[in-house]
């Protein structure tokens, strides 16, 4: 079975000096890996620099200086930790209004800021909202040359899960990452991923027939993009979770990823 790493950093804001950091491993044994309601419904892996800054305070070395980005944006992060928690709480309205505040705060034009917005207004009905949301998500995304998104296909198909619950928002996912790679005169990988089940050459094949597949959806979008996309497969070699369920709990092991390439 596997592990997972565990490091903690304590940090004095006031100095910006980490006083206290520990680290240790745990085994997933017994690990109840089932997302909370944030992470489940989210469309895109919420990892960008912001993530980036915190993990690297949180590995910092006692006495040194904490990541200066970090401590910036604390009270951002606070923010957004009360956000979630109030999503999972199904409190939505609430939800909404603190990651308002967080946006209007150092730092608050993130991933995970735009992601819960959208995520609210989508539950809420109000789509040009959670659309013009999910269009600072990817913005964000490809500024830092990659954007993983969760597109959720039929078990062994290049065909998008039948559910509307769960597909419902593809066509403005796929619309929104074309008009901004076509904006910003992107070119782009677009690699596809898939969870452990099956044998590794069959998870290679296709998970390069997904990518294909959301390739052209996204010429068809934007004919600007004809030429300017290609696509890739990993398998299930770049795993995130790796429990091989097939259901929600690895659902970030079948996304899809979108990398800022150069233009040849």
């Amino acid at each position: 079975s596997g592990t997972y790493r565990i490091e903690l950093a304590l940090t004095d804001l006031k100095t910006a000096v980490v006083v206290a950091q520990a680290s240790s491993r745990a085994r997933s044994n017994g690990i109840d890996s089932t997302p909370t309601p944030y992470y489940r419904d989210s469309p895109v892996l919420v990892k960008d620099a912001a993530v980036e800054h915190t993990v690297a305070t949180s590995r910092g070395t006692v006495g040194q200086p904490a990541n200066r980005e970090y401590v910036a944006r604390a009270s951002t992060s606070s923010l957004i930790a009360q956000a979630a928690t109030a999503y999972n709480n199904d409190q939505l309205e609430e939800a909404l209004a603190l990651y308002g505040r967080a946006l209007e705060s150092p730092g608050g034009d993130q991933i995970r800021v735009h992601n819960g917005i959208y995520l609210i207004n989508w539950r809420l009905g109000r789509l040009s909202e959670a659309e013009a949301a999910f269009s600072r998500v990817v913005a964000v995304g490809l500024a830092n040359k990659n954007l993983g998104v969760k597109f959720l296909f039929k078990p062994n198909s290049t065909e998008f899960w039948s559910d509307t619950k769960i597909s419902g928002p593809y066509d403005i996912w796929l619309r929104q990452i074309a008009r901004q790679a076509a904006n910003r005169k992107a070119c782009l990988v677009v690699v596809g991923h898939t969870s452990r089940t099956g044998p590794e050459q069959y998870n290679d094949r296709l998970s390069h027939r997904r990518a294909e597949f959301i390739r052209q959806r996204l010429e068809s979008e934007a004919n600007e993009l004809t030429q300017r996309v290609q696509a890739a497969g990993k398998g299930f070699r770049e795993n995130l979770v790796g429990t091989g369920t097939d259901d929600l709990r690895d659902a970030l092991d079948r996304r899809v990823e979108f990398k800022v390439d150069n233009c040849r």
